[in-house]
């Protein structure tokens, strides 16, 4: 069942036409960078860096970091002034490209039917921006009211991955609270946000160019439309992803932590922050990695689900970052060991005391199962999710 819907916004939620609006943001920002700086050719420095986001890279970095490690390379200034360079931009220069763009006369409508009927709703656009970049677009989509009400906005300072990457997918949802399969996307491009959605196991509604919202208004207004949507068939390339993801929304979230929050237990039968990290390091290594070893190595093994940790697990360490690391590193040992295997290895059988018959690749979807739950937990623990 349909519990979130990710809009895209350009060409979605916003008409922008792609080619006109690409090339009257080089030229801006190219002006920018030439009359203050006296720099010439900038956007080439710009083009590399987002050609780089879907490249090989720490999971850890945002978009916003990694975009601006990759212009400090390229362009002839300390990294402060970049930072301010970029800032300056996104409050001048960048706001004229809006008469590129006009809104989706459907666009209100639809995003007030979805918050209607109490379903989380999330911007899903290419994290290529700053968050008061997107929050601008979004105004100039007509839906600056609902800012508050969105479970979710992707921008490259909140976000690892960028379209057409299914990561970016994956973290979205982790970010929003849901599984992959009850969640709708909502976009124009088959590259960018149909194919890589499906890619990890969400549903994907491309939207008519010509009716741009009118047929997505009139389904989703059907009576049980979201009950409509079924599970979809576990394959395994979506789980490689889905761990990637699940690993760049916790840095996500502990980027908002406090200091004084990593020890602090909403409730004295709730865990902190540094306890969820420690069960997720702790599970990683001792229950889920070894679990798909085990069933990898043996014919039909059984599997014994561990004992219920209870509420008073004992903190694994004071440094938050630390154990973060840790579980970071076992997970690249779990998807290293995913990644060296065969199609017919996903399929071996093993018997577990809790799900009973099941095969390696059922486990390795509840390994993200079980991320995605306590990114949740952990996301409620910072009062950062919505209702």
């Amino acid at each position: 069942m349909i519990k979130a819907v990710l809009l895209d916004l350009d060409n979605t939620l916003l008409h922008n036409p792609d080619r006109l609006w690409a090339a009257a943001f080089r030229e801006q920002w190219d002006r920018c960078f030439a009359e203050r700086y006296a720099i010439d050719g900038a956007s080439a420095a710009l083009r590399g860096a987002i050609h780089r986001l879907n490249g090989e890279r720490a999971a850890y970095r945002t978009n916003a970091a990694a975009m601006l490690d990759a212009l400090s390379l390229e362009l002839p200034l300390a990294r402060d002034d970049l930072s301010a360079a970029l800032a300056g931009f996104y409050k001048g220069a960048y706001l004229c490209l809006r008469a590129l763009t006009s809104p989706v006369a459907e666009a209100v409508e639809l995003v007030e039917s979805l918050l209607n009927q109490n379903l989380l709703v999330a911007i899903a656009t290419n994290p290529l921006y700053p968050a008061a970049a997107i929050e601008e677009r979004i105004a100039w989509a007509g839906l600056a009211d609902y800012l508050s009400d969105f479970a979710f906005i992707t921008h490259s300072e909140n976000m690892h991955f960028a379209k057409p990457s299914p990561a970016y997918f994956a973290e979205t949802v982790a970010r929003v609270g849901v599984e992959p399969d009850e969640a709708l996307v909502l976009g124009d491009s088959v590259v960018n946000d149909i194919a890589p959605a499906e890619a990890i196991g969400l549903h994907a509604w491309r939207v008519d160019s010509d009716n741009v919202l009118g047929g997505v208004i009139d389904h989703v207004r059907q009576l049980n439309w979201r009950e409509a949507y079924h599970s979809r068939q576990l394959q395994y390339s979506m789980i490689l992803p889905q761990y990637s993801g699940n690993i760049a929304a916790l840095y996500g979230l502990l980027a908002e932590v406090k200091p004084h929050q990593w020890h602090q237990q909403p409730d004295p039968n709730e865990w902190s922050i540094m306890q969820i990290l420690c069960h997720l390091w702790q599970s990683e290594t001792s229950v889920h990695f070894q679990r798909l070893k085990t069933i990898l190595a043996q014919d039909d093994p059984f599997i014994a689900a561990p004992a219920p940790p209870g509420p008073h697990i004992p903190p694994c360490h004071d440094d938050g970052y630390h154990v973060m690391r840790c579980f970071h590193d076992a997970r690249e040992d779990t998807i290293q060991l995913l990644s060296r295997l065969a199609p017919h290895q996903w399929q071996r059988p093993a018997r577990h005391s809790i799900f009973g018959l099941t095969n390696f690749l059922e486990m390795a979807h509840f390994t993200a199962q079980h991320d995605r739950l306590h990114i949740t937990q952990l996301c409620q623990t910072l009062g950062k999710c919505a209702d």
